[in-house]
């Protein structure tokens, strides 16, 4: 399990793979406080391209990220997600929460059936 941050700019990127669980609750803290205290970012990414299995403990830090993000006046975004995880996004209806990109840049419309 590994979390990386990447700075671009006004953006920064959390990469996170493989299991995306509450047990990487303090890591992906750690990663992302720094990211809302800095004035300059705008949008953090999380980019979930290498996720294989995503839990609903691992919402519940987007969740709590994305209000910690609104409080700080930032965007947050997740990007190239991939099919199983998309399918659990979709049930937890993730769309009223977050942006979501595929890994092509198109944005996925989980309200299709």
């Amino acid at each position: 399990m590994t979390i990386h941050t990447q700075l671009q700019g006004d953006k920064a990127r959390i990469k996170v793979s493989d299991r995306f669980d509450s047990g990487l609750y303090q890591e992906f803290k750690s990663a992302y406080t720094p990211l809302l205290d800095d004035k300059a970012l705008q949008t953090i990414e999380i980019d979930i391209s290498q996720v294989n299995y995503l839990d609903s403990g691992a919402l519940g830090m987007l969740v709590l990220l994305n209000e910690c993000a609104k409080n700080a006046k930032k965007t947050i975004l997740l990007i190239s997600i991939p099919g199983p995880v998309a399918d659990v996004l979709k049930i937890a209806n993730a769309d009223k929460l977050f942006a979501i990109n595929l890994p092509s840049g198109v944005k996925l419309d989980l309200h299709k059936q």
